[in-house]
């Protein structure tokens, strides 16, 4: 109706007028009208597109016209642009997108052959509209042939499949600039084509194919080679996937000035033989490819109106080639995040006068920076950062380079001061960035006293650099004088103070402030000063006390991020932050709140995806809730005094980690548990340890298939680990250690081929160990101890301990949810500044382990290092399998508290990396093993309550730590630090005899021969004097006598016929005291 409306009271307004304009100006108000149908901006579509006579639309917005004469003088007036390029507001797409698009209806049903009225159209855009496969294109852009003047078209960030539409732009014979740049946008690059079923038309000059999913060779309108391709100019391929069959085909582009390949498919070493020559190539990007070997400067060398070279993100090595310097037109030199090497001491850059930026950021460079640079009086842009560059840096090598307005140098190993003032004089710096990596570079900002600067910096980076440290680590007092700052990062210095929140009245357009992990204090409960563009915050890690303050959503209502963790903040959470609607990180862990979490404050924080309360006095029923934050990613309520039961949990369908461990939670786990990070999104690690969960495990654990940790310990679990928990193929940390769990370890989870950790102590497992665990040869630390298991220890467990890979790495891709930080330098290639939103929010796996006689908490990177295998406390028999003495890997073995027996394995020698041992209270016999001293890195060592016997090794090395407890218990040992002493110890200096040579120092080896004579004489001589004794003694040889015929008595009854066998123990004492009775009379 509205379109109807509009197409007549344009017939009624303009009579008078050419027909030629007249369909023009009913065309324009059909597209508005068409757009109206899907818009919710009424108000804001194309206010100047109205129906007035006393107008010309060619004064409407987005529209230009060019003026022709009829063969009478009449002026005429034509379309000749349209612009209509990103019609929808934020409103509408979302509105789109998220509802109309879920739902599969059709977005803008614009009819391409309404542009056929505008017949003398040279440009038209239709860029970031939504646009579908749902209107005509089969018909729309084949009619457009029609128009013979259109040069320009512009269909980028659109919603078409390209392969509908190639053959139907290789009739637009007349188009000099084409952009498809992510037309297919909802399929990404994902969606494959062959580029070779588009016929480029040989008059192109700008072709645009960025982020398109293409792949193959270039093809040319009634050509196989791309020979009549001459008036290209610019070609952007990057984001696709060709590779470097490509390169052939490029060769006859002469007149080709920019090329873009990056992110394709290229490897290897970079070659360009097949390339010969681009005379007038000035801007050449290939990063984000996977190039390897020598940066290829020589095959560029004959470039030399190259401008921009971009060779970033490869696999490049070595040292930068010198030869560099021939290019002298260069601008713009990218080669940051590879591999390169060596030094500049080569002055590979001194003699390039033009160059504006030079990004050597994210290699292994060294060395001193060479003074020469100081000659570049062009440079913009200065990024040496992530390097190990070392030295003192002086200040006539910035001082001189006064057009500089990008700086970074943080993370290298410089030594000395440097100074601020020096940039006194660089009155267009906007960014600086200094940090240390080995915390003895220092930054000064007061010194000289009094020095002004002539710059208004945009972003200021001062992390780790001992700011102002020989001034008492005081705040910068320059920034009382910056008034245009967006970024300001002070963090991990040792400032100190009251916070200073100043910074946030003084700099209106401040949006980043990091102060984390300083000394400031001070009470919060102060409200900070208002400020509408501040959406990140961070004083985390210092000794801020008071409560959060009420009015926080009236002073910064457009937070995105807000950390106040690590601090002495008391108090309740206020429930006004519920109305900070915008906030996506929320941590407050760490800290001394109390109370409950308010009830608005989790179902307003709609946009919520990271929430730390950990470490904390909260109580209150919290999970009981319903939770409206869909979006949440990360939750973490650990270490709080949190009760009740888990209740409906089935919004949070993207959540990635949970971690409620540490609390009062009690019941069984729900089956709407299931119902979280349903695909493609899935939930990577889950917490419920210590609490008071009960019954079985829940099966559908198995579900979260992605899942990478699953900590289970330290509940009520009965039953046995479900069968369903080999679909755990990804897992590197299960830990269902300290339940009631029951029944044989299943063989199943030797198949778990990803698994690092495997936690089952402190349960009520039977049999014996599963032959299967073997098969985990990436797995480093296994814990089975205080089971009821039984048997033999597998001597294949030499196998494990060996991961191939490192797993424990922090992931920025899990858990964090990234944001750029707001400032961005203008550049010719648009140079971001700054870092991603997700250091404080990457999955860090914690993992208790029985070392060093301590259970000990291991987290983040270090699982990657540490490794250890506990038995103890199990029935486990038979000898220690001497194959475990190729664990040469491994840094803690207990096998103590079992029933082994056999000597200690020799071969635990081999033990290179072993810090704790632990073979105390079994069976072993022997001595203690030599060769255990050459154990470097032992520093726990038990061997007590065992029966091993002689001298213990030498008091040396490692073992000189030793004392008494670690032998305890075994009586045969001697030697020190024990005060049994050996037999034949002798002194120092002293040689030992013969015999004692003979004996190797042992002082239970004895002659045996000695000692059988010995006690054959001894019986003798006994026996002889025991016949004197009876002979001479009247009254003790009648007693002997009597003894051994009552002695047969005895013997007679024990061993007679057996007739009554219930009545033989009474017998026999009723014959004893008849017996004893007659002795006493017969003896008086």
């Amino acid at each position: 109706m509205v379109s109807m409306f509009l197409v007549f009271m344009v017939g009624w307004a303009h009579e008078g007028i050419s027909v030629e304009e007249e369909e023009e100006r009913k065309a324009l108000l059909e597209i508005k009208a068409s757009l109206l149908e899907v818009s919710k901006s009424y108000d804001n579509l194309l206010p100047s597109w109205v129906v007035d006579d006393g107008s010309s639309y060619c004064d409407w917005e987005r529209v230009n016209c060019n003026s022709t004469y009829s063969s009478l003088g009449d002026n005429y007036k034509h379309v000749t642009d349209l612009s209509l390029g990103n019609m929808f507001s934020i409103e509408d797409i979302n509105y789109l997108y998220f509802e109309i698009g879920k739902y599969k209806r059709i977005m803008w049903s614009l009819k391409f052959s309404i542009f056929l009225h505008f017949k003398k159209l040279r440009r038209l855009d239709l860029s970031g509209n939504l646009l579908g496969n749902t209107f005509d294109v089969s018909t729309g852009l084949e009619r457009l042939s029609g128009l013979k003047k259109l040069e320009n078209l512009n269909l980028s960030h659109n919603y078409i499949e390209t392969n509908k539409i190639f053959p139907l732009l290789s009739q637009l014979t007349s188009l000099k600039v084409l952009d498809l740049s992510y037309i297919n946008g909802y399929q990404g690059y994902t969606l494959t084509h062959d580029i070779s079923e588009f016929r480029i038309p040989e008059n192109m000059e700008v072709l645009d194919l960025t982020a398109c999913g293409y792949y193959g060779t270039l093809q040319i309108q009634g050509s196989e080679t791309t020979t009549t391709l001459r008036k290209l100019k610019i070609l952007n391929l990057g984001l696709n996937r060709f590779n470097g069959s490509l390169v052939s085909y490029l060769g006859d582009l002469t007149s080709l000035k920019s090329l873009d390949l990056q992110e394709n498919f290229f490897s290897g070493s970079f070659s360009f033989r097949e390339v010969p020559n681009f005379p007038y190539l000035k801007v050449l990007i290939l990063r984000l490819n996977d190039f390897n070997g020598t940066l290829p400067i020589q095959a560029l060398a004959s470039f030399q109106h190259l401008e921009v070279l971009d060779l970033s993100y490869n696999n490049f090595s070595g040292n930068i080639p010198s030869v560099i310097n021939s290019l002298a037109s260069l601008e713009v030199v990218l080669l940051n995040e590879n591999a390169l090497s060596g030094s500049l001491m080569n002055d590979e850059f001194c003699k390039l006068k033009n160059l504006h930026e030079l990004d050597l950021s994210d290699n292994m460079l060294e060395g001193k920076l060479p003074e020469c640079l100081n000659m570049l009086s062009s440079l913009k842009l200065f990024d040496i950062s992530s390097n190990q560059f070392t030295g003192v840096l002086l200040q006539s090598l910035v001082s001189n380079l006064t057009s500089l307005e990008y700086v970074d140098f943080t993370h290298n190993k410089f030594e000395g001061s440097f100074s601020l003032s020096w940039f006194s004089n660089h009155t267009k710096l906007e960014y600086v960035a200094f940090s240390s990596d080995n915390d003895k570079f220092e930054v000064e900002t007061e010194e000289p006293t009094g020095w002004t600067c002539m710059f208004q910096l945009k972003a200021l980076i001062l992390s780790r650099c001992n700011l102002n440290m020989n001034k008492g680590s005081v705040i910068p007092s320059f920034l009382l004088h910056q008034h245009k700052l967006q970024e300001l990062d002070m963090s991990y210095n040792s400032l100190v103070g009251h916070l200073p929140d100043w910074l946030i009245k003084n700099n209106t357009k401040l949006q980043f402030l990091n102060l984390r992990d300083n000394s400031f204090g001070g009470i919060l409960s102060t409200s900070f000063y208002r400020n509408l563009n501040i959406w990140w915050l961070d004083v985390s890690g210092n000794h801020m006390i008071g409560h959060i303050p009420n009015d926080i959503h009236e002073s910064l209502p457009y937070l995105i991020k807000l950390n106040l963790s690590r601090n002495s903040i008391d108090g309740v959470i206020p429930s006004s932050i519920g109305d900070l609607s915008m906030l996506v990180q929320l941590d407050l862990s760490h800290n001394m709140l109390s109370g409950e979490v308010p009830i608005g404050f989790l179902m307003n924080l709609s946009q919520l995806r990271i929430l730390k309360l950990s470490n904390n006095r909260l109580h209150g029923e919290v999970l009981s809730r319903d939770f409206n934050s869909s979006f949440l990613i990360s939750l973490h309520l650990d270490t709080n005094c949190f009760t009740g039961k888990i209740g409906n949990m089935s919004a949070l369908y993207i959540l990635n980690i949970l971690d409620i461990s540490d609390n009062f939670f009690t019941g069984l786990i729900p089956n709407n548990l299931r119902n979280i990070s349903t695909l493609p999104y899935s939930l990577l690690s889950l917490d419920l340890s210590k609490n008071y969960f009960s019954g079985p495990i829940p099966s559908f654990l198995s579900n979260f298939h992605l899942a990478i940790h699953i900590h289970l310990g330290s509940n009520k679990f009965t039953g046995s680990i479900p069968n369903s928990f080999r679909n755990l193929t990804r897992v590197l940390t299960l830990d269902v250690g300290n339940n009631c769990l029951s029944g044989r370890i299943p063989n199943f989870l030797g198949e778990l081929s990803s698994l690092r950790i495997l936690i089952l102590g402190k349960n009520n497992f039977s049999g014996s160990i599963p032959r299967h665990i073997c098969n985990l040869t990436n797995v480093t630390m296994i814990d089975m101890s205080n089971n009821l298991l039984s048997g033999l220890i597998p001597q294949c467990l030499h196998s494990i301990a060996r991961p191939s890979y490192p797993a424990f790495m922090e992931n920025p891709h899990a858990g964090g949810y990234g944001y750029p930080i707001p400032y961005l330098y203008i550049s010719t290639l648009e140079k971001h500044a700054g870092s991603e939103l997700t250091g404080d929010f990457k999955i860090q796996d914690e993992v208790f382990f029985t070392t060093k006689a301590n259970s000990m908490a291991y987290k983040g990177d270090v699982l990657d290092i540490m490794s250890g295998l506990d038995l103890s406390c199990n029935k486990l028999t038979g000898n220690i399998p001497e194959e475990l003495g190729l664990l040469a890997q491994i840094h803690a073995l207990n096998l103590s508290h079992n029933r082994l027996s056999g000597p200690i394995p020799v071969k635990f020698s081999n033990l290179a990396n072993i810090e704790s041992l632990d073979l105390s209270f079994n069976n072993l016999t022997g001595e203690v093993p030599s060769e255990l001293i050459k154990l470097s890195w032992l520093e726990v060592f038990n061997v007590s309550f065992n029966n091993l016997s002689g001298r213990l090794p030498e008091m040396k090395a490692q073992f000189d730590s030793f004392t008494q407890e670690s032998y305890k218990g075994n009586p045969f040992l001697c030697g020190p630090p024990l005060k049994n002493k050996c037999m034949f110890e002798y002194s120092q200096g002293t040689q030992p005899s013969k015999k004692e040579a003979r004996s190797d120092d042992k002082w239970y080896d004895m002659d045996m021969a000695s000692f059988y004579g010995s006690c054959s004489s001894t019986w003798f001589v006994f026996m002889l004097g025991f016949a004197a004794v009876l002979y001479v003694n009247q009254y003790w040889r009648r007693w002997w006598f009597h003894l051994v015929e009552e002695s047969d008595h005895y013997i007679t009854i024990l061993h007679g016929p057996p007739s009554q066998p219930g009545h033989a123990i009474p017998c026999i004492m009723a014959s004893l005291h008849t017996r004893r009775d007659h002795k006493m009379t017969k003896w008086g």
